[in-house]
C-alpha cells in the first residue's frame, strides 16, 4: 500500500521514462498512464480511472458504470498504485480513502490491528468528478455519504410499491406463457448464429438502464424489455434453452444489481450537487 504523497510534477518526471508515449506507461500490471495534452490519465482498459491535472490535483472520472465494471481490481489494487484505497459498500456504491491519512490514523489509535480498522472508517463517496488536493490528499468537492443522505419517504415507497408491482408482473407473464413464447422466439433469433455473436442488452447504457427504470415506474413490461431480460440470462455451453424460472431470476438480479441508479431515478434520495 502507498502511504506517500505523490503530486502532479512526479508523474510527469515519472512519465518522461516512457518508451513510447502513445501506448501509455505500465503502471503495475494492471493500469496504464497517459499523456492526454497537460493531464496524465491513470487508464484500466478503455476506462480511464483518474486525471493528475497541472493544478496539482486528482480527480476521479469514472462513471457509475465504469466503476462498478472496474470495482474487484481497483479494490485489491488502486492503493498499490497511486494513494487512494477503493472500497465497495454495496452494488454500485463505492468509497475513497487517501491512504497518506493512514499514518495519521496510525498515530492517533492505539490499536495493532490498524490497517484492518482503517479500511473500515468512512470515506468519500465516490461520483464522477471527486477531486482531491495533492498538497493535501483531502477532497475538494466531497458529497455527503449516501447514508448521511436524507431520504424522500414518500418517493422511497414509490420505489417500494411500484418495484413490488414490477417484480409481480413478471411472474404473471411467466404463469400466462408470455416469457415461454418470447424464450422460443428469441432461440429462432439465434438460430444459425455462434452465441458469441448474440445480440445482448448492456444494461450499464443509460438507454437499457432508462428501460428498465420506466418499466418499473409505469408497471409495464413491453416486449423489448422482456426479450432483453431472456438475452441476459446466462446460458451454458452445453444449455440448450434456458428456463422461466431463469429469466424470473435474471429479472430479480437487474433489479437488484441496478438497485442505487433506479434509487437515484426515483428521486429517493435528496442529493445535493
Amino acid at each position: 500500500m502507498r502511504t506517500d504523497k505523490i503530486s502532479y510534477g512526479e508523474v510527469a518526471e515519472w512519465f518522461t521514462r516512457c518508451r513510447n508515449p502513445e501506448k501509455g506507461r505500465p503502471l503495475q500490471s494492471w493500469a496504464r498512464m497517459f499523456k492526454v495534452e497537460s493531464n496524465y490519465e491513470l487508464r484500466l482498459g478503455n476506462a480511464v480511472v483518474g486525471v493528475f491535472s497541472p493544478d496539482n490535483k486528482f480527480t476521479f472520472k469514472l462513471t457509475s458504470q465504469d466503476a462498478r465494471r472496474c470495482s474487484i481490481t481497483l479494490s485489491q489494487a488502486l492503493q498499490r498504485a497511486i494513494p487512494f484505497l477503493w472500497v465497495r459498500k454495496a452494488t454500485g456504491r463505492y468509497v475513497i480513502k487517501p491512504t497518506p491519512q493512514y499514518e495519521e490514523y496510525k498515530k492517533q489509535h492505539d490499536n495493532p490491528h490498524h490497517w484492518d480498522y482503517f479500511q473500515k472508517i468512512e470515506g468519500y463517496e465516490l461520483f464522477d468528478g471527486l477531486q482531491f488536493d495533492l498538497n493535501t490528499y483531502e477532497p475538494i468537492n466531497a458529497k455527503p455519504l449516501l447514508k448521511d443522505t436524507e431520504v424522500d419517504q414518500e418517493n422511497k415507497l414509490t420505489w417500494l410499491r411500484q418495484l413490488r408491482k414490477f417484480k409481480q408482473a413478471i411472474k404473471v407473464r411467466a404463469r400466462m406463457g408470455v416469457l415461454e413464447s418470447l424464450i422460443q422466439q428469441v432461440d429462432k433469433e439465434r438460430t444459425g448464429i455462434s452465441r458469441h455473436d448474440w445480440d445482448m442488452p448492456n444494461w450499464e447504457s443509460e438507454a437499457w438502464q432508462d428501460m428498465l427504470y420506466t418499466s418499473i415506474k409505469d408497471s409495464e413490461c413491453s416486449t423489448d424489455l422482456l426479450k432483453g431480460i431472456i438475452k441476459s440470462v446466462s446460458r451454458g455451453y452445453y444449455q440448450t434453452q434456458i428456463s422461466v424460472k431463469e429469466v424470473v431470476a435474471e429479472a430479480d438480479r437487474l433489479c437488484t444489481t441496478y438497485s442505487l441508479d433506479l434509487r437515484r431515478k426515483f428521486g429517493v434520495y435528496k442529493e445535493t450537487t
